[in-house]
């Protein structure tokens, strides 16, 4: 079961495994909205999503390690479409070094948008290195309801 989760700021800490600038989640967080995926009544899987300029703008998707590879990211994802089915462009990040993020978000119909170059030079202070490659650029992907990419 989804649902949204009001105590939000609890799973701040949490929630910087996958995005370790506390200072960024806990903007987004304050900003927006942050959806659970529940079993047994426990959150396990979890998406922070904040509107911006009219965009619907996934900032975060976490499941917890012993839950990975069940699809609880992908029902999030296809749920906030759903939810948000008013707005007709939805985007998501993720670093140049996150393979297996951009091979999961283009499997969902993501494509390319744009990339915002040394984010995460400028705005990390640890540097994160993924597939033994340093993150240096966050890349957008972008899935329009109207099909205009």
């Amino acid at each position: 079961m989804i649902r949204e989760i009001k105590n939000k700021m609890d799973f701040d800490l949490l929630l910087t495994e996958s995005d370790p600038n506390i200072n960024l989640v806990r903007d987004y967080l304050e900003h927006g909205t942050l959806y659970g995926y529940y079993i047994n009544n426990e959150p396990v899987s979890f998406i922070a999503v904040e509107i911006i300029n009219g965009e619907v703008e996934i900032k975060n998707i976490l499941t917890l390690v012993e839950y990975r590879r069940h699809g609880y990211a992908k029902a999030l994802i296809k749920f906030i479409e759903s939810t948000y089915n008013t707005y007709d462009t939805f985007l998501i990040g993720t670093a140049n070094s996150s393979f297996e993020n951009i091979t999961f978000y283009t499997r969902l119909g993501y494509i390319y948008s744009h990339r915002i170059e040394n984010f995460f030079l400028d705005y990390y202070p640890k540097e994160i290195i993924e597939n033994g490659i340093q993150a240096t650029d966050l890349i957008y992907f972008k899935k329009s309801k109207n099909g205009l990419n």
